[in-house]
């Protein structure tokens, strides 16, 4: 028994150590790719407060320095073309990894790539559409190594997104949602009486009958439940400004259980044309701002961004939503990844983030992000820069989309 618990302490180990390594390879990843991103959508874009004496070859070789990223891994891995119709900046910035743990495995090192590319060109700049879904369950009130709640941590990193996005952007070219979701998600107050299939009866939320389609959301079926409709609960359209999502980015309260299918679904419903009537209202309700009058943007429309930022601390597990009925995870995750997939075909770009989730939240983060580099895992430590390089990588998407 003592050998066999030596054998089993000895691969414990391993297991472990394979983790903190892949969890360092992950931070450095998301801190290198933030100031790739930075660098080129600096370089790239001319700003007023850009010294006209630099280069954007010297201002990206700045930002990259201010971002730790040493000139070793830059070299000759910086590209500036000019043209009549505009600038596009490329860097590629490559380095090794010294492993801790992995050694024991022979796995000395790993290699790090964080290509990014800017493209700035003569035209109007376009929209933006950010919906940011948020886990607000009640795991997310777990302390976190760096002495702060996840919830706490997810205040300060959502703040820090919205910042980003806001820099720079002309008034109503950048509108951000805010879904917060647990075992439900809350409509605004008088929201769902524009849609024609949503029963009557009591309760504020609603639950969907299909999920593989985001267009046509105001004709689609709901079934109706009732629900806690605190004011931190409900979703806040087309947000304008820093300080108004600021507002209620800083009233977030973790509780109850999780539905990611519900908060897909639902921020879904936020780029669809179809809900425009629910929009008008609001805006004459004086609820969102006329700058955002005929939105959402039809899906064909030119010259428009659209991204959804999804986060999880957990995985689909919501036992309030379903009564006394024991609930399907896997009909909850076949749920999610449907609404996602609907999403990519109609060209929503899906950064998904996994915040000290369990395998089965980081497998549907997987899923759900429009590429690899769109999928990141964090801790309390990390969650903030990722955040900030989700931010930045939009923002690096206004200029390439700018044609």
């Amino acid at each position: 028994m003592l050998v066999l618990g030596l054998f089993v302490f000895v691969a414990m180990l391993f297991v472990a150590g394979l983790a903190i390594d892949m969890m360092r390879y992950e931070t450095e990843r998301v801190r290198m790719q933030g100031a790739a991103d930075r660098a080129v959508l600096a370089a790239a874009s001319v700003r007023p407060n850009a010294p006209q004496s630099l280069s954007a070859r010297q201002i990206a070789e700045a930002y990259l320095t201010a971002g730790g990223i040493s000139a070793s891994l830059v070299n000759g891995r910086i590209e500036v073309v000019e043209s009549e119709t505009g600038r596009q900046v490329t860097v590629a910035p490559a380095g090794r990894m010294p492993t801790i743990f992995m050694r024991m495995l022979g796995v000395n090192s790993f290699d790090m790539a964080t290509p990014a590319r800017a493209l700035e060109a003569m035209g109007e700049p376009p929209d933006v559409e950010v919906v940011m879904v948020l886990d607000v369950s009640g795991s997310m009130s777990a302390m976190t190594a760096n002495g702060l709640t996840r919830i706490e941590n997810l205040r300060i990193a959502a703040r820090d997104l919205v910042e980003e996005l806001f820099d720079d952007t002309e008034p109503g070219q950048m509108a951000v949602t805010l879904v917060p979701y647990d075992s439900w998600v809350v409509p605004p107050a008088g929201f769902m009486t524009h849609f024609p299939n949503f029963p009557s009866g009591n309760g504020a939320c609603a639950d969907f009958v299909a999920w593989n389609d985001a267009t046509d959301s105001l004709n689609a079926h709901f079934t109706r439940h009732s629900c806690n409709t605190s004011s931190w609960r409900l979703v806040r359209p087309y947000l304008h400004d820093y300080a108004s999502a600021v507002a209620h980015i800083d009233n977030l309260i973790a509780s109850t259980t999780t539905s990611i299918d519900l908060g897909v679904r639902f921020g879904a419903m936020f780029f669809d044309p179809t809900i425009r009537p629910a929009i008008e209202q609001m805006i004459d309700n004086g609820d969102i701002s006329p700058l955002f009058a005929n939105r959402p943007h039809d899906w064909d429309a030119e010259n428009v961004i659209r991204a959804m930022v999804l986060m999880t601390d957990g995985e689909n597990c919501c036992f309030g939503r379903w009564d006394s009925r024991s609930p399907n995870r896997s009909t909850q995750d076949a749920q999610t990844v449907a609404a996602c997939q609907a999403l990519r075909q109609q060209g929503v770009l899906l950064y998904a983030v996994a915040f000290e989730a369990p395998a089965g939240g980081i497998d549907m983060m997987q899923q759900c992000a429009s590429s690899e580099n769109h999928f990141f895992n964090t801790s309390g430590e990390g969650i903030a820069e990722v955040f900030r390089s989700i931010g930045s990588h939009i923002q690096t998407q206004r200029l390439r989309l700018t044609l």
